[in-house]
Order: structure tokens, then sequence, then C-alpha cells
């Protein structure tokens, strides 16, 4: 419901009185206050587009109307605790804060600010670390409405103290752009978008991967593709041209990563590749077929990682391994992971469980890998918000700064499996940016503000 008139309280007069007549007119009954307790987007760049913006908090109804600096907006009334409210360009225009509250017949909320210009930290912490390539995996799907599966359990539920501080949603070019400052900040140099084939109605998967590419400054920060081949979402064969296309688009960015020259993309499923494509030897002409199109645009070729799945058991102090030397007939240059699970184990655990998993892997591939290896650190796991198995972790910063030590230890210890030869620093991912579904995230939070990422930045920061 679109409304664009406060409406008038008179309580307080108890009764009133039609003009002309004797009848009675039943008083309005106030509600209760409304609250805001978030809104997203919550900063723009000044002179930026039109936008929706989402308010959540407490106490609304199909009267409550959002208010920008006291001038009612064409607001819609999702639920008790969302509203959204269309803003115009025009009231980005200047510089603010804005204050956005909400009204009702109980009256007016708490205000939340606005920031208009879109604040981008200065270079500084560790940012010229050279002590690893250090990618941050980002999953790409925070750009649809807050009501979306994606967010379920997050900023309606439970767990809205995983607000990211740049907002909830990431379909601006402010929120991409603060999030790319300050992972460079923590000395994160890129970021490995999830990149699907498709999306779901009202959602673009590829929202931020898009921004980051449209941008003028990614401000020190690099950017490259893992390609999502999940089963729903993977590129068939008839299409492999169309997504090779797409790739070199992106590829042609002097900001893309480079491995030995040459532009990276991951595949997250070597298994599914095979299933697709219905053998090794198809998979690897498939994977020719992309380096050749490189080359046609002026590329060097690509370096294609494959991705495998793995896991430990804590009980039987064992794990799943998988035979990677099917890789090597796939045509691959390198193989690696995303995450990995966690056997028999549930409820909540010790964050040192999922050191042990992944310096169990590490140590497998160092053993059975036929190809170089990039090794994974998560950086936490609690799926509770969307109800993702039956295994959390605790975790503090030093934890997961101890943890990313321990990886780069590694990748210097096993210089045959590195991708790229000494003294170029050694390449390795975490496990994630953003995923803070699943509570693996280590970008700023309303809950855990900067905390995560400092410690990260601390270790970086020495040699």
């Amino acid at each position: 419901m679109e409304l664009y008139l406060k409406v008038a309280v008179f309580g307080a007069l108890g009764v009133l009185t039609a003009c002309g007549g004797g009848k009675s007119v039943p008083p309005v009954n106030p509600g209760p206050t409304p609250v805001v307790s978030a809104i997203s987007p919550n900063s723009s760049t000044q002179g930026g587009p039109l936008f929706t913006l989402s308010v959540v908090g407490s106490n609304f109804t199909a009267n409550s109307a959002v208010d920008w600096n006291g001038a009612t907006q064409p607001t819609t009334f999702v639920n008790a605790n969302l509203l959204t409210a269309a803003i115009p360009a025009a009231e980005v225009a200047a510089q603010g804060p804005d204050d956005v509250t909400v009204v009702d017949t109980g009256g007016s909320s708490n205000a939340l600010s606005f920031a208009v210009p879109c604040v981008i930290p200065p270079p500084g912490g560790s940012s010229q670390q050279t002590r690893a390539r250090v990618g941050a995996y980002y999953f790409d799907g925070w750009s649809g409405p807050l009501t979306n599966f994606h967010f379920q359990g997050l900023p309606l539920g439970p767990y809205q103290d995983r607000q990211p501080l740049s907002g909830w949603q990431d379909n601006s070019q402010c929120a991409v752009e603060q999030q790319l400052a300050v992972a460079h900040n923590f000395g994160i140099d890129f970021f490995l978008f999830d990149w699907y084939v498709s999306s779901d109605p009202g959602e673009d998967l590829n929202s931020a991967l898009d921004i980051t590419h449209q941008l003028a400054d990614r401000h020190g920060m690099q950017y490259a593709i893992l390609y999502v081949n999940s089963p729903s979402v993977f590129v068939a064969p008839a299409d492999w041209p169309t997504a090779i296309n797409q790739w070199i688009g992106y590829m042609s960015d002097p900001a893309y990563v480079t491995v030995n020259g040459k532009p990276l993309l991951t595949v997250i499923d070597m298994g599914l590749m095979r299933q697709t494509f219905g053998s090794s030897a198809a998979v690897a002409s498939a994977l020719n077929q992309l380096r050749t199109a490189a080359v046609a645009s002026g590329l060097p070729g690509v370096y294609v990682v494959g991705g495998f799945q793995s896991g430990y058991d804590h009980s039987t102090q064992t794990g799943s391994f998988p035979d990677l030397s099917p890789a090597v007939a796939d045509g691959y240059d390198a193989v690696s992971l995303y995450n990995y699970s966690f056997g028999t184990v549930t409820g909540e655990q010790s964050f040192s469980l999922v050191s042990e998993a992944g310096q169990w892997i590490w140590s497998q591939a160092a053993t059975n890998s036929p190809l170089p290896f990039i090794p994974v650190a998560m950086d936490g796991w609690d799926p509770r918000p969307w109800d993702e198995g039956n295994v959390w972790f605790d975790r503090n910063p030093q934890d997961v700064a101890t943890f990313v030590d321990a990886e780069i230890n590694w990748a210097n210890a096993n210089t045959a499996l590195r991708v790229e030869p000494a003294p170029t620093p050694p390449l390795v991912m975490m496990e994630a940016w953003n995923e803070f579904g699943e509570g693996s995230h280590l970008l700023p939070t309303v809950g855990e503000g900067t905390t995560y990422g400092d410690a990260v930045a601390a270790i970086l920061g020495t040699q």
C-alpha cells in the first residue's frame, strides 16, 4: 500500500463532533510507536540514482509511512517488520547526512542516518602487504529484496547482528566500493566472485561483480571469477561459447587477476564438469576452447583451477580426500576447493576443529595432488540462519588470524605445489569475505565491527 499523507492523531480530544450535526466520530486509537533498527542501503554516492530503501524494525502497520528528513516518501508495507520506500534521485543530490524515520498513528520512530556522499576509507592498514597474494571468495547473493531466501534469519530474524556495516544489500556502487577499500586495507588482494549463469527471479547473482567491473577505481583490489557449476545453474555445452564471451569480457580488464600472466578462472566442481560434458576429454576440449578464445582476444590464455570437495571427521581422525588424477586429463592448471565438511560432529564446536580439518586437507594435497594446489582457510562456519546442517563453530579474531598465518606458512613450506614460484608471494584463499548466512565472513558487521579483518591485517603485515 502506498501512502502519501501522514495520519493526524486526535486521540487527546477523546470524541470529535462533526460540523453541522450532533453525531459523534469515534476517536482514533494510536498504535504502538514504530521502531527502526536498520536501513538498506545506508549510504549513497552524491548524485546517485533513485533507489528502493528497505526499512527494518517493529510495530509497522499498513498506515506506516517512511519519512526522509521529515518528508513522507511513497511507502509499501511488506510486514510488521519491513517497509520499503521509493527514494528519488533528488534526495541524494545534495550532501547529507539524511534522517530516516517511520511515522504511524503511534507517533514517529527513532531516526537512522543515511550517509551522502559515500564514505570510502583511505588506503592504509596492510594494503601494501607482500607476505601472500590473498584472495577471498565473495558470495554475490545479496542484491535482492530483504524477503529473498538468502536473507533468511538475518535482517528479519535472530541474527541481525551480522548486518554488514556497508548495509545488508550490495547492489549499489557505494556498498561495493566500501567493501573493496576495507578489504584491501585488511591485506586482501582480490575477490573471487561466485559467478552464476542464471539468477532467481528478481535477483541478480552477478550484481557486485558487474559493479566492480564497471568501477573506475577499485581501491587497489583485483577480482576474478569462480564459475559455480551447481546442478541447477550450470552452463550447458551448447551455451559454453556464450559463457566464454562473457568471461573474456571481464578478463580483458587490467584489474582482473592473473596467475603466471594468464587470467584466472576457477571452476567450483570438477566432478560436475565431467557430468555436464560427458568425459575428461570433453572437459579438456571445452577448457581449450576457452583458452583459444582468450588468445584470439589478445590474452595469453587462461589459468584454470579445478575445484573439489573434501572433509575431515574429528571423531575418527580421518577424512575424505578425492582422487585428483582426473584433473590432469580434464586439462586444469591447478586444483583447490571452496570449503570443507566436518564429518559426524554436531552442535557447537571449537574453531580449532575447523583449523584441524583445513590442515589435514592441505597435508593430503601435499601428498596426493598431481597439480599445483591453492590452500583455503575457512574463517568460520555457523549456518544457523539458513538451517544448514547441525554443526557450528565458535570463533574469535585471533583464531582466524592464526589459521591464515598457518596457511601462508604451509604454502611457503610446500613450494612444489605453489601456482607461481618465488619470489612471487604464495597465492592463498579465504572462505569467505561475505558468507554471513553461513557464518563464514570477514567483512565488518554491526556485531563484530572490524575485529576479524584487523586481526588478519596484523598477521599479514608481518614478515
